[in-house]
């Protein structure tokens, strides 16, 4: 594992050099402070540092405690990027009329390049986190809460889902059921085609999804008399297998949560979500609002609104697990064969990594298909009921149109005008919902959403260093990290920093050609859009090149009879290109390896 201290270097000389500041002394703070602290100091602490400066610029007021791990220079602001610190703010911590664009940006990027490394927390944070995960479901509500906010809840629900469904009976919504498996991991860490080998279905399943209708291709592809029986173990829900709660890498302050959900349950949620998600996004009310597929919309309107002040972006904290049990029944309460189905694949139980098996009070953790879609339409209801109570309205189709006005949900990022946005946050933790005030804005002129960091019309998104430094040719899944990374940096201006990650894997892989962005092979990109190319190719007319190209390696899983025939009727149309042995090989999921081979050059 190559120290990171090398790159920040790069990062702070380039910032520099586009600053004019001198950044001579911040490299000391940062060779000394990760010899230290170790190299916890560019992915926890610089991260914090940057929390604190986003807090300044939304305050218009830097002050000593919100960089509190950080000297506090006698003539102000902090000493560690005081240089660039000085195109931003006053020396009393004010900020300045018209602050260096430039300075935010560079800032930012020496702050949060480190930030997503994808490295295992220590056990220690790892424990923390398993512990919260128990705090935080003992703290879910029941039951929604008291007041006429909780009544307008439920008959804005009822509206909003009535629309949803109201061209269709429930035989309709069963005729569009059409369940599949995710590439993801399973409680029973079955993996591939054997995942279409169903070997339990759950009881509740069963009530409501026939494994004879669901499991199987056709019920005259049984060797046996299907009134006899079926080769399925069916489990009675004291004997459900529960998600298998883990922990992947997010960040090296806490790791991420996802709950690992059964076969069967797994394969089921997709159905729902197949059928749901579209009559969201074109929904009356919610269609434009609540969207799954296009985070483009928020994006575009945090940058708008860096630069009017006239929209909110506000952020979630621990938002799938803070939705419970009470707030999706209410939502579906309008439509009870929906929510019955909902209700029999979501399951009821989570196993720890330590091995203790709790029963959840929350909805489901993320991991389940519908843990999405549920929170946003939740969030959108429960916003648009505060609305409503504030100005006194009832909830009827028009004044919920009227108040879904400048509201967009996408997950835990939401939108709302500024004005209003701390009542909508006290409507959320009425509700028991956690808002992350460190990465909600609506004062100044930083907003942060959907992947977009803007500062008054301006793009300041960084680019996040997310692989180890790639020692080896065989470190596939680093190299086309790095290689992309690269030509972020280089696009962004950071020219160093560029240059020295290139030198990185060019001494692995040798010289790599320029290529276009659309190309599908490891190449630089270049603003002058030059490309090279070694031959012509006569047979498809064009120049090629020859080139690193990166392809999933894949694992022998042979599928056969009836659920052979159940995974083509679930891949009958779909988006991505089906490999034609699909039934024989499976791609080995996060596995890369890098071939050399002709590709196009432009």
């Amino acid at each position: 594992m190559k120290s990171l201290v090398w790159l920040t270097e790069s990062i702070l000389r380039d910032c520099g050099m586009r600053c004019g500041a001198d950044p001579s002394m911040d490299i000391k703070t940062v060779h000394r402070r990760t010899e230290n602290e170790g190299e916890s100091f560019l992915t926890i602490t610089l991260p914090a540092y940057c929390s604190g400066l986003e807090r300044g610029l939304d305050r218009g007021l830097l002050e000593p405690s919100m960089v509190s791990q950080f000297h506090w220079h006698r003539r102000g602001l902090p000493e560690f990027l005081r240089g660039f610190l000085l195109l931003i703010f006053s020396t009393d911590g004010r900020l300045l009329p018209v602050p260096s664009i430039e300075a935010i940006h560079c800032v930012r990027q020496i702050l949060l390049a480190h930030k997503k490394i994808q490295r295992e927390c220590d056990d220690r944070r790892t424990t923390a986190a398993m512990r919260k995960y128990r705090e935080t479901d003992d703290e879910v509500p029941t039951r929604l809460p008291d007041g006429q906010i909780s009544d307008l809840y439920r008959s804005v629900s009822r509206v909003v889902v009535a629309d949803l469904f109201r061209h269709s009976s429930h035989d309709d919504v069963v005729g569009e059921l059409h369940p599949h498996h995710g590439p993801g991991a399973t409680a029973e860490q079955v993996r591939g085609n054997s995942k279409y080998l169903h070997k339990q279905w759950h009881e509740r399943l069963e009530r409501v999804f026939p494994f004879t209708e669901y499991g199987l291709a056709s019920v005259r592809n049984l060797e046996i008399n299907p009134l006899d029986g079926v080769p399925v173990n069916f489990v009675a829900p004291e004997d459900e297998q529960p998600v298998r709660v883990v922990f992947v890498p997010k960040t090296m302050k806490t790791p991420r949560v996802i709950a690992i959900e059964p076969v069967c349950m797994q394969y089921m949620q997709q159905a729902l979500l197949r059928c749901l998600v579209p009559r969201v996004e074109s929904g009356t009310y919610t269609g434009g609002k609540v969207n799954f597929s296009d985070q483009s919309i928020n994006a575009r309107l945090a940058l708008e609104a860096s630069k009017d002040r006239r929209l909110a972006t506000i952020d979630l904290s621990e938002a799938s697990d803070r939705v419970s049990l009470a707030h999706v029944e209410e939502l579906l309460s309008v439509y009870p064969d929906f929510r019955e189905m909902v209700m029999a694949c979501r399951s009821t139980r989570a196993k720890l990594p330590d091995g203790e098996v709790i029963t959840l009070r929350k909805f489901a953790s993320m991991g389940s298909a519908l843990c999405f879609p549920m929170e946003a339409l939740v969030f959108f209801c429960t916003i648009v009921a505060g609305r409503l109570q504030r100005r006194g309205l009832r909830p009827t189709g028009p004044n919920i149109m009227k108040c879904s006005v400048d509201l967009y949900v996408y997950g835990d990022d939401i939108i709302v005008p500024a004005d209003e946005a701390p009542s909508v946050c006290s409507d959320l933790e009425t509700f028991g919902l956690k808002v992350n005030r460190n990465k909600s804005f609506w004062s100044g002129s930083f907003r942060e959403s959907c992947g977009v960091d803007a500062y008054a019309g301006d793009d300041v998104t960084v680019t996040y260093v997310r692989h180890e430094q790639p020692t080896d040719r065989r470190h596939a899944e680093n190299i086309v990290s790095w290689v992309a990374t690269a030509n972020q940096f280089y696009l962004k201006g950071f020219w160093q920093t560029a240059k020295k990650m290139r030198d990185v894997i060019q001494r692995l892989l040798g010289k790599l050609p320029h290529l276009a962005p659309h190309v599908p092979g490891l190449g630089w990109v270049t603003y002058s859009k030059a490309t090279q190319f070694s031959r012509w190719n006569k047979d498809l007319m064009n120049f090629e090149v020859k080139t690193w190209v990166p392809k999933p390696l894949r694992t022998r899983d042979p599928l056969e009879g009836d659920s052979a025939l159940m995974k083509c009727f679930t891949v009958i149309g779909a988006k991505a290109q089906v490999a034609v042995d699909h039934l024989i090989y499976v791609v080995a999921r996060g596995k890369l390896a890098l071939t050399r081979r002709w590709v196009p050059s432009l």
